[in-house]
């Protein structure tokens, strides 16, 4: 890529230079624990590059190809193939630019890709994959990693991330939230449920874990405590509540662990609004997360406020939290809550999170910073996570570091921000790293 690519001015290239080699802190991802730990060694550019990424995945199903080059059982080469026919036709995807800018950076290929010269670059790339740099660790290395933590649920083996550095888990809290719980788990009460999760909290705690999330998806009802759920649990033990009743038993587990996270003083990430059951012939054929879920309506603030307002009166307090909204008509409502929940004393106590899934793009990612801006405090932003299954698409950092310095410069030319470098870098930095780094480092302490 041009060296100026998505930067449109000399005051955005001075941003970007001044952050463009700062390290990578990405505190909510999808990565394999166990290629990281047994530094995998990919056999092709396809297992390394599309097999795992449900965006292109997605992208290809839109374009027409078949689901056997997709997630089906054909030839790496013939599925590598199929993204090549695929890739030139994404004019406007962020798919597009993360691609060309993966390719260049990790193979030193400029060349744009296409069906014609699908078979050279797969064989330039299988070569290149032999080298010590390209293992799963090594790239880690590459992107001058720093920090990640991939999502564990209840009963993920934590020894995976024995002797790793920097490489700590997040724990992802739907299934106890949906109450899917381990077989050898054999709660009697709420109070044994909690009993279990504590203990399971502290393990990951044990293992250096200091953020959880939870998807609030366009389903999810929340309920307040109406003093029943004692009585709901035993219900649900029994095979016989039903769903509504369900909703205020969700809404129960989520205020209980989220008085843990306080008590922990982890991060609380609220992923907000996927509508997941689209497609049922999609989920038969590529499992729970193949790249078919959507957008779902917008968020219901009050009951999300009524949520918030349950958390601060609870017995540790509000733990630090994350909003993620996947509606981009939910980006001002939820900037302007950040400034309606605030810890006495405490920088960022509510902060909007990083521009996430099918809004990680350009236009998405100024919308979220401009929302920030407008109806919060922009300077607290967190910054970039990539929320992927994809060991290249730490790419994404360097992408939001561009389009972010761009929008940097643009509202110092547009006196919205003073013209003044020092303060312009500042922010730049904390936008890019500080600001994560900082919010790892106080959940350390």
């Amino acid at each position: 890529m041009r060296p100026d690519f998505l930067l449109h001015s000399s005051e955005a290239q001075a941003l970007y230079e001044s952050v463009a080699d700062l390290p990578l802190i990405d505190w909510h991802n999808h990565l394999s624990v166990n290629d990281i730990q047994q530094n995998r060694r990919f056999r092709t550019i396809t297992e390394l590059w599309v097999a795992s990424d449900p965006y292109k995945h997605r992208a290809m199903r839109i374009c027409g190809e078949k689901e056997s080059l997709i997630t089906g059982d054909a030839d790496d080469f013939d599925r590598f193939a199929a993204w090549s026919r695929t890739l030139p036709k994404l004019a406007g995807n962020p798919l597009y630019f993360w691609s060309m800018m993966e390719l260049e950076r990790v193979f030193g290929i400029t060349e744009p890709l296409t069906e014609k010269n699908a078979r050279d670059i797969y064989e330039q790339a299988n070569e290149m994959l032999g080298h010590d740099d390209l293992t799963a660790q090594g790239l880690l290395k590459n992107f001058h990693v720093e920090y990640a933590a991939p999502c564990v649920g209840l009963a993920d083996v934590l020894s995976l991330f024995n002797g790793l550095s920097g490489i700590v888990p997040s724990f992802r809290g739907d299934d106890a939230l949906n109450l899917r719980l381990p077989n050898d788990w054999q709660p009697k009460s709420l109070d044994d449920l909690s009993e279990c999760l504590s203990l399971r909290l502290q393990a990951l705690q044990k293992h250096g874990c200091q953020f959880a999330d939870h998807a609030l998806d366009s389903d999810f009802v929340y309920q307040p405590d109406d003093g029943h759920n004692n009585a709901r649990f035993e219900s649900w033990r029994r095979g016989k509540l039903p769903p509504v009743e369900m909703q205020y038993l969700q809404s129960e587990v989520l205020r209980r662990l989220a008085n843990e996270y306080a008590r922990l003083h982890w991060v609380l990430q609220l992923h907000v609004g996927a509508l997941r059951k689209t497609s049922d012939r999609l989920r038969r054929v590529a499992g729970p997360a193949g790249g078919y879920a959507t957008i779902g309506n917008s968020t219901d603030m009050a009951a999300l406020t009524a949520l918030l307002n349950d958390l601060e009166h609870s017995k540790y307090g509000m733990p630090r939290i994350i909003l993620y909204p996947l509606s981009p008509n939910d980006l001002t409502p939820f900037a302007c809550l950040t400034g309606s929940f605030t810890g006495d004393g405490v920088r960022g106590q509510v902060r909007l999170g990083p521009a996430w899934w099918y809004c990680d793009h350009r236009m998405g990612i100024r919308e979220c910073l401009a929302a920030s801006a407008a109806f919060g405090v922009l300077s607290v932003h967190p910054g970039m996570t990539t929320d992927s299954r994809s060991l290249l698409s730490f790419i994404r950092h360097d992408y939001y570091r561009r389009v972010m310095c761009d929008f940097l410069a643009e509202q110092a030319q547009a006196d919205e921000l003073p013209r003044d470098m020092e303060i312009l870098k500042e922010l730049a930095s904390a936008l890019a790293y500080d600001n994560a780094k900082q919010l790892v480092t106080e959940m350390n302490k």
